[in-house]
């Protein structure tokens, strides 16, 4: 997955998340959403196995209220010659009594600097089915298609979380592994369809660390893989892979 705190979901065009708030009476009852706010570095910007930019500073906020979440993501590179995103995303998450959690979402990302101006700005709808933990491993199964690239996701993902009792910290484990497919990686582009697909693997350990009520420092180690991704019909992105990278973030929470 990319790096950040939130996962790449995106919201509708048009829509920010206070509209989406006020546009529902009655949705908060008398309690206020949860709010928090991330800021971090990354060594690079790594989106589904393929690298979208190096240095980058990445910032975001999300209110989440009972099953709903809402937020706003950016990724800003150091470099003025690689692109930059900004995303908006919602989702709704349903859980059984057997443990097991459906989450819907859809998602809308703008992009600019990207060479051709092949893509300006996409539109995503996902569901992730998270089961029950089995051994203290949880495993996870997303299909994602974005509507303006004509793509379709499809990622596995097995996470564990192993307490750091001696540090009063937590590690994060995650190991995920998935496919796409576009008929129209280049919406933008002039010229006919791109058409392409690839595979791609990684994973990531993180360390989050509580260092006030509020606050909280992420320490993160991330590595992914595509393979078979065309560099001029697939999903923009840089040549580089075998991608190897890290992120130190602050969080905020209210």
């Amino acid at each position: 997955m990319a790096s950040g705190f939130m996962s790449p979901l995106r919201t509708l065009p048009g829509l920010s998340v206070t509209a989406l708030l006020a546009a529902a009476p009655g949705l908060w009852a008398d309690e206020p959403p949860a709010a928090r706010a991330d800021f971090s570095y990354a060594s690079s910007y790594v989106f589904r196995g393929v690298e979208r930019a190096g240095q980058s500073a990445q910032a975001g906020a999300e209110l989440v209220r009972d099953d709903f979440r809402g937020g706003i993501w950016t990724n800003q590179p150091f470099k003025n010659s690689e692109a930059s995103e900004t995303n908006l995303n919602v989702a709704y998450t349903r859980r059984s009594s057997a443990g097991l959690a459906l989450e819907t979402s859809v998602s809308h990302s703008w992009f600019s600097g990207i060479p051709g101006q092949g893509v300006k700005r996409s539109f995503e709808a996902g569901l992730t089915a998270t089961f029950a933990a089995v051994e203290g491993f949880t495993p996870s199964l997303a299909y994602f298609h974005d509507f303006r690239l004509r793509a379709d996701t499809t990622q596995v993902s097995l996470a564990r979380s192993i307490a750091l009792t001696a540090f009063g910290a937590f590690l994060e484990l995650n190991a995920f592994a998935g496919g796409a497919t576009g008929d129209d990686w280049r919406p933008d582009a002039p010229g006919p369809r791109r058409h392409d697909s690839y595979g791609y693997w990684g994973g990531e350990a993180r360390v989050p660390y509580r260092i006030g009520p509020h606050s909280s420092v992420t320490v993160g180690l991330h590595y992914a893989d595509a393979f078979g991704r065309s560099a001029i019909n697939g999903p923009f992105g840089l040549a580089a892979h075998r991608n190897l990278w890290g992120t130190l973030g602050v969080s905020l929470d209210f």
